[in-house]
């Protein structure tokens, strides 16, 4: 077996190239190992990133492991993120609505926001914030919309139910 310092190094490579959360099951069997080493090292590799005073944490959800920005980085972080193209107003009511309400029609969307939203659908999908995720039985069949993964993982949170709880909360 490798040394730890090997594993560390190709496990925040792992981490840092993968798009999404890397479930448990899956760093078990890149790196050869059952599920309780793979914990073990996780925990190990977290516990270097905070002693070692890095830029990045390790984040654990229900989907998996991954590399997110430190807490004490944040300044740095939100100036870049300012520089970012950011979303309008608009995109930012009518993707509000679409999480809440999901899933949903642009026309349901249209009777909340009343305004035309149809430019700005198709921005928040190019941005893969929201997805079609079917059709609605019904007159016309129009395309119903939810949240996708990348939403999820935007504003920190695992599932649309915990979304709904941190409102009431």
């Amino acid at each position: 077996m490798i040394n730890r310092a090997a594993i560390f190094s190709h496990l925040e490579a792992v981490l840092f190239s993968a798009a999404k959360p890397v479930p448990l099951g899956l760093l078990s069997e890149l790196f050869d190992c059952t599920e309780d080493a793979m914990k073990s090292i996780l925990l190990d590799f977290e516990a270097l990133l905070v002693s070692k005073k890095r830029g990045l944490r390790l984040k654990t959800s229900g989907l998996g492991y991954e590399l997110v920005s430190a807490p004490e980085s944040s300044a740095y972080v939100s100036k870049i993120r300012q520089k970012e193209d950011r979303l309008s107003p608009a995109a930012m009511e009518t993707l509000a609505v679409v999480a809440f309400k999901q899933p949903v029609t642009k026309s349901e969307i249209e009777e909340i926001r009343g305004v035309n939203c149809e430019k700005v659908l198709k921005q928040l999908v190019s941005r893969d914030l929201i997805a079609e995720l079917g059709r609605k039985e019904t007159i016309g069949r129009p395309v119903l919309y939810g949240t996708t993964d990348t939403f999820l993982r935007s504003v920190g949170i695992e599932s649309v139910d915990n979304l709904k709880e941190e409102f009431v909360n």
